[in-house]
């Protein structure tokens, strides 16, 4: 019976041990959106006056994000306006990963 005990403790401790494994994601980069996901979600943010953060490509292994409003700006850009409206960023459309709905956080 103790040989049995033993058995189970063993599968169940390899089988937790893999299943961590399983959802551990060490060095892994934000893939991003689908450009269709995120062109659809830029949009709704625009239309329904969205809080957002924007996820931009990495510059020097440093992650950039825009916070704020969006407003469309000149060609394949975004204005990015903060909540306070005293800083507007300009975004470019190919640089964003991915949008972030900040009430959902």
């Amino acid at each position: 019976m103790s040989n049995q005990v033993s058995a189970i403790r063993k599968i169940s401790s390899q089988l937790n041990d893999r299943y961590r494994q399983f959802l551990v994601m060490e060095n892994a980069e934000p893939m991003g959106m689908p450009q269709e996901q995120r062109d659809y979600f830029l949009a709704q943010a625009l239309v329904r006056h969205y809080h957002v953060t924007l996820h931009l490509h990495q510059v020097d292994d440093e992650p950039v994000l825009m916070s704020g409003y969006l407003a469309e700006g000149p060609k394949d850009t975004l204005l990015v306006t903060n909540a306070n409206r005293n800083v507007t960023q300009v975004a470019h459309l190919n640089q964003i990963m991915f949008v972030e709905r900040n009430d959902y956080r």
